[in-house]
């Protein structure tokens, strides 16, 4: 979680708690303006993503004070297993030893300290795939308590819930940022909000969204076994920790629900077509491993089928107000979708004003370090937006 509390020296007369222009008679000495305190508490702390964000945070803080008057403090940091907690600030780069094991009340009784009454004005980081986590969005965003998800579950839930949390926020001013929820770090559902806000309205949206399922089918095109594949992708950080969330298409889902919602489409999960990568058992003596191995056959030869037609295997999502589909598709071996590198995601938006030539966003879309960057993005951004409330 992340916290925004003002210094009581940011509290001088008139003062706002927001970084200032101040204007000052010819040769009159200008007084550059204080730093306003962000206390940011981190969940997921020591996980991949969670891990990326402290040390580039950690890196970042001296001149995130000096250039854009913000001090960011850690004051927490928690996961299933350890909690750090200091007022005074913790070294986000230097946590390991700040650690002590969690006991059952720590993560309540620190909502409580955020959410009370005159509490500091408070920044949560949720770097978790935690549905607990999530069910306390709405009760931090009513206190004013501002939050950065990199969390899809809680816009990914039902449509009354999404939208329960946009007007929670707006009701209550605090800052909700989750733009790493779809995309990592690559600008997607900002473009969308500004796109609706001009009043220009999104007709469809098709892209490959899963950076993972990326590079694992830029693998089985470069002749690797399909477990090998995913091995690898699990190694370099790019699926979830349960890869079958990837791989039955459960992780797309989320982020096409999200995708789909900032574009202005009232989806339900029920309006979507899914064909999962494999069906794979949930239960059984074989490991996961085992178990992904007696798919190497078959894609090896559905791989072979599709370069022979001179094409490429991709899973594309699609969506417009009627419905969405995810599935696996052949494209031409030059398209743009046929070309992307391992761990990419393209997404094309067409709209009433941009329909034959479609805007057109890619980058990388998966791994911790790019992941984190995003974050770290809607941090300084909410921490702004709380810091001039």
């Amino acid at each position: 979680m992340s916290l925004v509390s003002i210094t009581p020296q940011s509290r001088t007369a008139g003062t706002p708690a927001a970084v200032a222009s101040v204007w000052f008679a010819p040769g009159q000495r200008t007084r550059p303006p204080r730093s306003c305190r962000v206390d940011l508490i981190v969940i997921g702390a020591r996980g991949r993503v969670g891990s990326a964000l402290l040390r580039q945070l950690g890196r970042q803080q001296g001149q995130l004070r000096e250039d854009a008057r913000l001090e960011l403090t850690l004051i927490a940091a928690f996961d299933r297993h350890g909690f750090a907690f200091d007022l005074q600030g913790l070294a986000p780069d230097r946590l390991e030893h700040s650690f002590v094991p969690r006991r059952n009340d720590d993560a309540e009784r620190l909502l409580e300290h955020v959410t009370r009454p005159g509490a500091p004005r408070t920044l949560v980081i949720d770097c978790t795939a935690s549905d607990e986590i999530a069910d306390a969005y709405a009760r931090l965003l009513a206190a004013g308590v501002g939050v950065v998800g990199a969390n899809k579950r809680a816009n990914s839930r039902c449509l009354a819930s999404y939208r329960r949390l946009q007007r929670t926020a707006r009701e209550h001013g605090a800052p909700y940022r989750y733009e790493t929820t779809v995309g990592a770090a690559i600008p997607l559902l900002g473009p969308l909000r500004d796109l609706r806000l001009r009043g220009e309205s999104v007709r469809c949206i098709e892209g490959v969204l899963s950076g993972s399922l990326s590079y694992i089918l830029h693998r089985l095109h470069e002749g690797c076994a399909f477990s090998a594949a995913v091995a690898e992708a699990c190694a370099l950080g790019y699926t979830e920790p349960d890869p079958l969330e990837d791989l039955r298409a459960t992780d797309l889902v989320r982020k096409l629900l999200v995708l789909a919602r900032e574009a202005g489409f009232p989806l339900e999960l029920e309006d979507l077509h899914i064909e999962p990568l494999i069906e794979c058992e949930q239960t059984g003596q074989r490991s996961l491993p085992d178990r992904l191995a007696a798919h190497d056959t078959a894609w090896r030869e559905r791989i072979a089928a599709a370069i022979a037609r001179g094409e490429r295997l991709v899973v594309v999502a699609e969506a417009t107000a009627d419905g969405g589909r995810i599935g696996l598709r052949a494209v031409p071996a030059q398209s743009p979708f046929g070309q992307l590198q391992p761990g990419q995601n393209l997404v094309l938006i067409r709209t009433d004003l941009q329909d034959q030539t479609p805007l057109t966003v890619s980058g990388p879309g998966a791994g911790a370090e790019i992941t984190a960057a995003g974050v770290l993005s809607d941090v300084l951004a909410a921490a702004a937006q709380l810091a001039g409330r």
